[in-house]
């Protein structure tokens, strides 16, 4: 669980001191936290840990699936070699062997799962957004339980998506990513404190 409740001030030396490290990692991750909109800076001042709300997790949703969407597009217009395929097939097979301990596994899975999925564009200025995204949005979602039937669900998704991919079928390969990249939003009420 998360140590420092929203709407705390927090300052550089303050964390620094807190996990004893130099400031200047802190500095670093304080400015990319910021960049997150995770922490508000206050110049001079330290920083306010934000909270994390349903309508902020709507909007990363949405810049995720409106991300991926364009990947698949992009990557099934240069195609997908069977070698490509059967890598993320593998690691969907992971995934669903997963016991229900292994959350953390199950999110580095899937997260390899959609970087081969899209490495076709690595080069691509959408791939490196998609993965700031995907790292935003797992931080968050790693506070609240994945249940036994999402990850089945992940699992046929993925599937669904590799047999878009081997027919070529963008449309539908659109659809299911919008479909895919529109997971469970956590209530208001259930945001960790």
């Amino acid at each position: 669980r998360r140590s420092i409740p929203p709407g705390s001030r927090i300052t550089v030396k303050e964390i620094a001191d807190r996990y004893g490290v130099s400031s200047m990692p802190v500095r670093e991750a304080f400015n990319m936290l910021g960049g997150e909109q995770l922490l508000r800076l206050n110049p001079y001042r330290g920083a306010t840990v934000m909270a994390v709300t349903s309508d902020m997790m709507t909007q990363l949703n949405d810049v995720q699936s409106a991300l991926e969407s364009l990947l698949v597009e992009l990557c099934l217009q240069k195609g997908y070699s069977k070698d490509l395929l059967e890598q993320m097939e593998a690691v969907n097979r992971q995934i669903a062997d997963t016991g229900s301990g292994a959350r953390e596994r199950r999110f580095a899975l899937n997260t390899e799962f959609h970087t081969l999925e899209y490495s076709p564009c690595k080069n691509h200025m959408a791939f490196n957004l998609f993965q700031r995204t995907v790292n935003q949005l797992h931080t968050i979602r790693r506070y609240y339980p994945a249940e036994a039937e999402s990850v089945k669900k992940t699992v046929q998704e993925h599937q669904q998506i590799l047999q878009c991919l081997r027919s070529r079928d963008v449309v539908s390969a659109i659809a299911i990513t919008k479909l895919h990249s529109k997971h469970h939003i956590p209530e208001e009420e259930s945001y960790p404190n």
